[in-house]
């Protein structure tokens, strides 16, 4: 997949892969297909999903 539409109500944007964290990406809403958190620091929940993770238990290199 290289880019389609988002699936999202109300947003015509298109999701695309992104480089930075490996997520597929909707370019207008920030949303991360089919993740409810990021390590990029992206959530659902509109927190820190990194600080999320690390809470959970999850082990992150730290940010060059």
């Amino acid at each position: 997949m290289t880019s389609k539409p988002c699936g999202n109500q109300d947003c015509n944007g298109t999701v695309y892969l992104s480089k930075y964290c490996g997520a597929y990406v909707c370019e207008f809403c920030d949303e991360h297909i089919g993740l409810v958190r990021c390590y990029c620091g992206w959530s659902l929940t509109a927190s820190d999903g990194r600080e999320e993770l690390e809470a959970m238990g999850e082990t992150i290199d730290p940010e060059d």
